[in-house]
C-alpha cells in the first residue's frame, strides 16, 4: 500500500461522507417542506370552514 492507493481511499471516505450528509440535508428538507404544506392546508381549511 503506497501514498497513492491511501490518497484514493481518503478520497473516496470523503466522498462517501458528503454524499451521505447531502442525503440527509434533502431529507430534511422535504420532511420541512411536507411539514410547511399540512400547516398551510389546515390553516386554509381553518379559515373556510371554522
Amino acid at each position: 500500500m503506497n501514498e497513492d492507493d491511501i490518497a484514493r481511499g481518503v478520497a473516496r471516505g470523503l466522498h462517501e461522507h458528503e454524499q451521505r450528509r447531502a442525503e440527509g440535508n434533502a431529507r430534511s428538507l422535504l420532511a420541512g417542506l411536507a411539514i410547511m404544506a399540512a400547516m398551510f392546508l389546515f390553516f386554509i381549511w381553518l379559515v373556510t370552514y371554522a
